[in-house]
């Protein structure tokens, strides 16, 4: 009887075999290098997703800046020499060809409470090598600001990158012409004309971007933007000097001096510079409510 229960006693403490043993590690292994791959798979695809959404929000930011600051873009009359109270001259102009442009605008962002800027500026745009190592084959496409507008509308200012990568940067301008045909130009200088400065009527965008992923499709953007105020928002009229041997001659002239003085200062934000501007208004003429803000575009009705 107690040669049976040693028996039965050491049959149940035995344990598991040899082969048990490998099958369960088996198992075990199988589990594991499934949940293993994954939660890989999931980490690289959520990487995957996260790189292609930055890219999209990189191109959609920066065409959301730049047709912004298109829509806003401006020229000023230029003053004639016997009025000119600044010293440099102030001088904007609207220069582009399919990869770079130039040109001032009043979208200017103050950052710092309390600093001598005002909304206007001048803004470029441009490709270019950067000397840092971005992971991205395409070129970068770089934005030049000048805080000031000056004499030099083509250079000055801070530059920095905006987005790296750029398979195709293009810029194409429209010219109204009223034909309804396709006006699409390579480039555009506001005063080919230079008594009668125009900016396009529309602008469009081209960007495309490199794909994060490898062997991935490029990322494409196109949009457009409409310069608001096509033409100077003021025109001076040819300045008659006086003539000391006419005295009704004189009296015109004053009047004619008046009137342009006035319709600078009605501009509002400073008039013309030095002269301390006139209460009310921005610097793009927003002093009154019946203030002409320019003559429509070529075409537009």
């Amino acid at each position: 009887m107690m040669r049976r229960v040693y028996t039965i006693r050491a049959r149940r403490a035995r344990g598991f075999t040899l082969v048990e043993v490998m099958i369960a590690i088996a198992l075990l292994a199988l589990v594991s290098t499934a949940l293993v791959t994954a939660f890989t798979t999931s980490f690289e695809t959520k990487s995957r997703v996260t790189a292609v959404n930055e890219r999209y929000h990189e191109g959609r930011q920066t065409l959301t800046r730049m047709a912004r600051e298109l829509r806003m873009a401006f020229l000023r009359p230029e003053v004639p020499e016997e009025l000119r109270e600044e010293d440099p001259m102030m001088l904007t102009r609207f220069e582009g060809r399919e990869d770079q442009l130039h040109f001032a605008t009043t979208a200017h962002l103050r950052i710092h409470a309390g600093s001598k800027e005002s909304d206007q500026s001048e803004v470029a745009y441009y490709l270019g090598r950067s000397d840092r190592d971005s992971g991205f084959e395409g070129r970068t496409l770089f934005r030049r600001e000048s805080k000031r507008v000056d004499n030099r509308p083509e250079r000055g200012g801070y530059i920095y990158p905006v987005v790296s990568g750029v398979k195709e940067f293009k810029i194409e301008y429209w010219e109204d012409n009223g034909t309804g045909s396709d006006n699409w130009r390579r480039t555009w200088n506001s005063h080919d004309d230079p008594k009668e400065p125009l900016l396009p009527a529309r602008v469009r965008i081209t960007l495309e971007l490199e794909s994060p992923i490898d062997g991935g499709p490029p990322i494409r953007f196109v949009t457009q933007a409409a310069p608001q105020l096509r033409r100077p928002i003021t025109a001076i009229e040819e300045f008659q000097p006086f003539d000391s041997g006419n005295p009704l001659g004189n009296d015109k002239a004053r009047e004619n001096l008046k009137n342009q003085l006035d319709q600078i200062g009605n501009l509002g934000g400073g008039g013309l510079p030095g002269n301390g501007g006139l209460p009310g208004g921005n610097a793009l003429g927003g002093g009154g409510s019946g203030l002409n803000l320019g003559a429509p575009a070529r075409g537009s009705k």
